[in-house]
This record gives structure tokens, sequence and C-alpha cells, in this order.
């Protein structure tokens, strides 16, 4: 696990523009097996080197193609620690990173008009669609519920390695879907 990959999907992170600011991003690639969801969620993606193809035998393609097949825009090049010394100082910001040539006043108008993240419900855009469970793996403990509002893939995978079945729910289940998985317990990422 290099964590480039995990925050990336990471449902936590959607509509957000990330700032790496380790100096390796890019170097393993992307694989299939470490995604912590089933898409890339943020809004774009800023470091300062990327690596110009994996070293990784774990990898599938790069982080580039990968971006690229999921549309989302990323920039290098730029002083990464600089940025994020600034967003300590100042706080969490509306901000945009473009791929086209604009006017400078143009792009300034579409982040501003981007609705802002705080009070911000985004659980009805990162939850699964669909229930599915993950079944406990040697002696089955507990079954839990488990009602998605970004959830990561290697929670209900670490639970599981304990024993425990989990139900994943989406965000809107009622109270008798809960009950309909016959869970022992309720869990709320």
């Amino acid at each position: 696990m290099t964590g480039y990959q995990e925050t990336l999907t990471d449902p936590s992170y959607h509509r957000q523009v990330v700032v790496q600011t380790a100096p390796h991003i890019g170097n393993t690639g992307i694989n299939d097996e470490d995604p912590e969801s089933r898409r890339i969620w943020v809004a774009g993606y800023v470091v300062r080197d990327p690596a110009r193809r994996p070293s990784s035998w774990r990898a599938r393609r790069t982080l580039a193609e990968e971006l690229d097949a999921q549309g989302i825009v990323g920039i290098s090049g730029v002083d990464t620690r600089a940025i994020t010394r600034h967003i300590r100082t100042r706080g969490a910001m509306r901000c945009g990173v473009s791929s086209v040539t604009a006017n400078p006043d143009e792009v300034l108008d579409r982040v501003l008009a981007c609705p802002p993240m705080r009070g911000a419900d985004l659980s009805a855009e990162v939850t699964t669609p669909q229930p599915y469970s993950v079944p406990a793996i040697g002696v089955h403990r507990f079954t839990v519920a488990a009602l998605d509002y970004g959830i990561k893939a290697m929670t209900p995978h670490r639970l599981a390695e304990r024993g425990i079945t989990t139900h994943v729910l989406p965000s809107t289940s009622s109270a008798s879907e809960i009950r309909a998985t016959g869970a022992d317990a309720v869990f709320q990422p």
C-alpha cells in the first residue's frame, strides 16, 4: 500500500482537490487490488513530481492513465508544500484545476459558482447504489449492518477478518431494511 491510490478512491474526498506533499507519487502505478471504492472521487489532483512510469509488479496502469480514464484533471510541477502551508494558515477554500487554457476571470467565476463544501450533504452521491454483503472469514461471530455514507472497501474486509459478516446498505435505507439483515449491530462509518 502506498497511499495515493487509496486516497484517490476514498469517498470522503468527494468533490475535493487533493494536494499531495509526498515526493514519490505514481511510482507504484495503479493496481486492481487496493482501491477503497468503485471509482476515483477527488475532483482534482495536485502533485509535485509524478513518476514517469510505475516500478511495481502489481501495477496494471500508470497513475496518469487512470486519472485520464476517469476524467480527473491533475497538475504537477508545483510547490505542493507551499500550497499545504497556505491551506493550513488560511483554511480550506474553493479552488479549481483546469486542463484548458481560459481567461483567468472565467476560471475564477466557475470556481466561485461551485457550491461550498460547508453544509454539503454528499452521502447520496457516494453511497452504494445496491446493498451488498461481505461474509465473515473463518468462524462467524457477529453480523453488522453498515450504512454507507462513504465507507471504504477495506472496512468490511477488516471486519470479515474478525469473523463479522457486514451488510453494506445505501445511506437511505429504512429501519425495516436494516432490521431485515438480522444484524447484531448497526455501524455508521
